[in-house]
């Protein structure tokens, strides 16, 4: 594939830059890095942490088993054996005692992490409430089909709609309104449909992930 690493590079570089955030990147990762890190994570994060996860690489689908997984760098097509199943990912992301937990996956087919696009109606007090309630979300590139690793200048479409709304926003933006100014911008360039939505029995409780410019 030919942006992900960059994609990874400057999606780091302007969370940690513009957001505030603690950033380990890895690239050309194997399974066992991958997993690893993930884990490590989970063991690092207290009940105040915000975690994002921002996945860049293949993605292939198990129709008969609906299962999805990642292919790190070690993977083949034809031996499952150091695919990384995203149940394994959310099971990570389920034991975490971060309080918001956002799950980004630019990789073909990773639709199966979300179980249906849920966006809340806005009150005033919404941000106040997604504040203090807990959050398991994944934002995917597309559903259950492949996506494009080009289209987005040096970045795929994904990513570079991604960071174009980040770097716009001048103050509290919600996991929710990221997603839908950055759904119909990828659509309009590319074949794919990104997808938003609450991971499926991971401890979501309502809450959103919130991108908070410093």
């Amino acid at each position: 594939l030919r942006t992900p690493v960059n994609d990874v590079r400057s999606v780091a570089n302007l969370l940690e830059l513009d957001y505030g955030f603690r950033v380990t990147r890895l690239e050309n990762a194997n399974r066992s890095q991958i997993i690893k890190s993930i884990s490590g994570l989970r063991r690092k994060v207290g009940s105040q942490d915000n975690v994002l996860i921002y996945y860049a690489g293949h993605g292939v689908l198990d129709e008969a088993a609906d299962e999805g997984y990642w292919l790190p760098v070690d993977a083949t097509s034809d031996d499952p054996s150091n695919w990384v199943m995203t149940d394994q990912v959310i099971s990570q992301v389920r034991a975490m005692k971060a309080k918001h937990v956002m799950v980004v996956a630019d990789s073909c087919f990773s639709g199966t992490i979300t179980r249906g696009i849920k966006i809340e109606q806005r009150t005033p007090e919404w941000l106040e409430t997604i504040v203090k309630k807990k959050a398991r979300t994944a934002l995917t590139s597309g559903g259950l089909e492949p996506v494009m690793d080009s289209g987005g200048g040096n970045n795929s479409v994904f990513a570079n709609s991604f960071l174009s709304i980040l770097r716009d926003n001048d103050g509290v933006l919600d996991a929710s309104q990221l997603f839908s100014q950055l759904r119909p911008k990828v659509m309009v360039n590319s074949p794919q449909t990104p997808e938003y939505g609450n991971i499926h029995q991971a401890g979501h409780d309502g809450g959103d992930f919130l991108f908070v410019r410093q």
